[in-house]
């Protein structure tokens, strides 16, 4: 059956459509290894593990190649192993938003609650070269089936995802382009990053325009906001990992970010 969803998902590419050209899976050892190391699937027993490295398969992406365009199908979960994945809405004008971004451990399972081969309005894009592992349909339900446990994990999962997405809905609506920034950077902290006796710590900050994106802004705009941060003492910049101040974490607080 990974046979249907990889070909979906990695079909030769054509000028409207955009998708990634075909891949060749990688070998059982490398599945059973990704589906150890995942905490979504560490716990299943060694009969489960043994049934899903037969079913599902690795394929890698290039940077902003798309795993999955508007209107596709993909009849399969998807557990990044390496690297970044966004979930892009397009509009009719070809502005691009980033409504979520799942990193490496995180498990994206939209595409195997349909019943059908119904289509998306949403793409999913790599944000770098990532490796996916691709659980068909039938196996990953199998897994919920039979494990309580990580059909609970995957609701509480679901809830925290809809909660970000309503912040986002939120922020669009009511906050200006700043304060949706300092919400997202101090989100990115909170998720991601160790605290230290500077403040907290993104170790791997998005780019500008991937930050422009997932606030609804245009990078140069993003641009300007960090270095007037960046000048205020509120954030410091080596490389990708930034740091937010004391002050950068008070001032979310004052203006109800935190």
């Amino acid at each position: 059956m990974i046979n249907n969803a990889a070909t979906v998902a990695a079909t030769s590419p054509t000028p409207d459509i955009g998708m990634p050209p075909r891949r060749r899976p990688l070998s059982l050892h490398p599945v059973l290894s990704a589906l150890h190391d995942s905490a979504w699937f560490a716990n299943s027993s060694d009969e489960t593990l043994a049934a899903l490295s037969s079913a599902a398969s690795l394929f890698s992406f290039g940077k902003k190649e798309r795993v999955l365009c508007e209107g596709r199908w993909l009849g399969a979960a998807v557990l990044v192993v390496q690297g970044t994945i966004h979930t892009v809405r397009r509009s009719e004008q070809g502005r691009e938003l980033i409504l979520e971004t799942f990193r490496a451990g995180a498990l994206i399972p939209d595409a195997s609650f349909a019943c059908d081969e119904t289509s998306t309005a949403d793409w999913l894009v790599a944000g770098e070269t990532s490796l996916l592992l691709l659980i068909p349909q039938d196996e990953f339900r199998l897994v919920l089936d039979n494990s309580p446990q990580a059909a609970l994990r995957l609701v509480h999962d679901l809830e925290k995802r809809l909660q970000r997405v309503k912040m986002l809905a939120s922020g669009l609506a009511t906050a200006d382009v700043e304060q949706r920034l300092y919400l997202l950077l101090y989100n990115l902290a909170q998720d991601e990053g160790p605290v230290v006796p500077e403040g907290a710590v993104i170790s791997c900050l998005p780019t500008q325009q991937d930050l422009a994106s997932r606030i609804g802004a245009c990078r140069e705009t993003v641009s300007r906001i960090l270095a007037e941060l960046v000048r205020q003492g509120s954030i410091s910049l080596v490389g990708r990992r930034a740091t937010l101040a004391p002050r950068f974490l008070e001032t979310a607080k004052l203006n109800g970010t935190a």
